[in-house]
């Protein structure tokens, strides 16, 4: 009687330790990604006096599309460190805004090999529970399967500029690469163990004025572009010498 008292007690104390440390059977993560881009430079765009807040530049008809792939590796439950290729086209046009009697036109090729750190300031419980790892329907919650994150990094931005006519004749700069500085905000839904999908959201602040081939002389910033991402994400589960599988 007495050692099945002391079995129960030892599992009462163990059982929440283990359970929380379930996310380490899986530390690693891949994932793809397809969503839109946006860039904010010297052509296109409002004056400042008549766009304060910056608003009035995000432009549908300017928005074009971005793919990704990456790895996450989590060292801490509530750290991780990725590694990203993000491929984008931008677009920028004085079309509408302050300059459209200039005409100038540019599309813009941009790879990004990103390296971020992220900071979860939300963490789902799911992953914590051996009932829903093996398959019960126990959390119904949105919020009990959901991850918010914020993240920041450093990239090469290597871009290939192609100008229309009109600014052909004005360009100083068609190709460079330039640092990207990410700042962002991302959330992730957990709807299988092993599965979740989500929506990245980053600007990017840029060393270069010229990722869409020109730079004004009223410029007081370097170009800024931004990239939102639906993305899916599939855990893997981590082996005993640490590394990541894919048996199942």
């Amino acid at each position: 009687m007495k050692r099945v008292f002391l079995l129960l007690l030892l599992s009462i104390f163990i059982f929440p330790v283990t359970s929380g440390q379930l996310w380490k059977l899986r530390r690693y993560e891949i994932y793809a990604g397809l969503g839109s881009t946006q860039l904010l430079g010297d052509i296109g765009g409002f004056s400042i006096g008549e766009n304060a807040l910056g608003f009035k530049d995000v432009i549908i008809k300017q928005t074009r599309f971005n793919i990704k792939a990456g790895m996450r590796y989590r060292p801490l439950e509530k750290i991780g460190l990725t590694f990203d290729f993000n491929f984008g086209l931008l677009h920028s046009s004085d079309e509408r805004g302050s300059n459209i009697n200039r005409g100038f036109e540019s599309s813009t090729i941009l790879f990004e090999p990103l390296f971020k750190g992220e900071y979860y300031f939300l963490k789902n419980n799911a992953e914590s529970s051996y009932r829903f790892i093996k398959g019960d329907r126990i959390f119904n919650s949105v919020l009990a399967r959901l991850d918010g994150y914020v993240y920041t990094g450093l990239a090469p931005a290597i871009y290939k500029v192609n100008p229309n006519e009109v600014l052909s004749t004005r360009i100083e700069k068609d190709s460079g690469v330039a640092l990207a500085i990410p700042l962002g905000l991302g959330f992730n839904y957990l709807f299988s163990p092993n599965s979740l999908i989500g929506l990245d959201f980053g600007l990017r602040y840029t060393t270069s004025d010229y990722i869409d081939g020109y730079t004004s002389q009223f410029s007081s910033h370097n170009d800024v572009y931004y990239f939102m991402t639906f993305v899916f994400t599939q855990k893997l589960k981590t082996s005993e010498k640490g590394l990541p599988t894919f048996r199942k």
